[in-house]
């Protein structure tokens, strides 16, 4: 594992866009720095797939098939969690090379906690948001026991340090929130 020299932890709630801003960013710093994205969540997927002989990289996927594994895969999380709460953290960061991490779905205050004091100084928070109207037409659905879960609240009253909305009618503060952050790991690249 490479150590980071400016990590960005987006956290938001599903169909907000966290993997679309992720990737617009990631399109960004690439040009000027080592880059990548980093998923907590691909490391329960993997888990819950081997256990139970499923197919990982569908679960991967924005399908039916993720969605009636999703509930079971929370109670994996969460008992994981309970006994060591940054064991997703650093599975997902663990085989990590990049200058500069984006770790796509930190869902709980201690995601943000491990990484903030692992690297102290070296980390963004930033919530990605979206109005209810929007997620639906991206295909959110509410399921009960999904988003009323900490996997989906836990961060709903954590102050970020930046908020970008995404909404279509956002689409130019979205681009100097996204122009901001990369404004932020070019401070650490030079720094470092």
């Amino acid at each position: 594992m490479t150590k980071p020299t400016a990590i960005i932890l987006i956290s938001g709630k599903r169909k907000s866009g966290k993997d679309f801003f992720a990737s617009k960013l990631a399109e960004v710093i690439n040009f000027s720095a080592s880059c990548e994205v980093l998923h907590l969540s691909n490391e329960i997927k993997r888990e819950y797939a081997r256990m139970n002989d499923l197919d990982y990289e569908l679960l991967l996927t924005d399908s039916p098939y993720k969605d009636k594994y999703r509930t079971e895969m929370i109670a994996l999380g969460e008992k994981r969690r309970n006994a060591d709460p940054s064991y997703y953290c650093r599975l997902a960061s663990q085989h990590a090379s990049a200058k500069i991490w984006i770790i796509v779905d930190n869902r709980r205050i201690t995601d943000i906690e491990y990484f903030k004091s692992t690297y102290p100084g070296k980390c963004i928070v930033v919530r990605v948001a979206a109005s209810e109207e929007v997620r639906s037409q991206r295909g959110w659905v509410w399921m009960d026991g999904v988003d009323n879960a900490e996997s989906e609240c836990g961060l709903d009253n954590y102050e970020a340090d930046l908020v970008v909305n995404n909404n279509p009618e956002d689409y130019i503060l979205f681009n100097k929130k996204l122009k901001e952050v990369v404004l932020w790991c070019d401070k650490f690249s030079i720094e470092s």
